[in-house]
């Protein structure tokens, strides 16, 4: 649905931006355009869309900030004259 979404929004804008046939095309492209973008579909996809957006940001800054918090206690660690541990990769675990 996206790219469908994508490739009309890309096929409007070069017919506005390369459109020799004046301004009543534009005006009718234009009131085809505000009437997509009222129609209830539109509005649930684009709501659908909201949502998962609020969602992969909430489980984005849980991991960001689970991150963080395994950094810091290892600089905490590293603070205590402790050295850190490495795996095979030397990654600090």
């Amino acid at each position: 649905m996206k790219g469908k979404l994508l490739f009309i929004a890309g096929i409007t804008t070069g017919f506005v931006l390369g459109s020799k046939a004046g301004r009543q095309a534009y005006d009718r492209l234009s009131a085809k355009a505000h009437e997509m973008w009222g129609d209830p579909a539109t509005q649930k996809v684009i709501s659908q869309a909201e949502t998962i957006a609020r969602d992969a940001a909430s489980v984005a800054q849980s991991k960001v900030a689970d991150m963080l918090n395994q950094a810091e206690a290892s600089v905490k660690k590293g603070e205590h004259g402790s050295t850190p541990t490495t795996d095979d990769n030397n990654h600090v675990i």
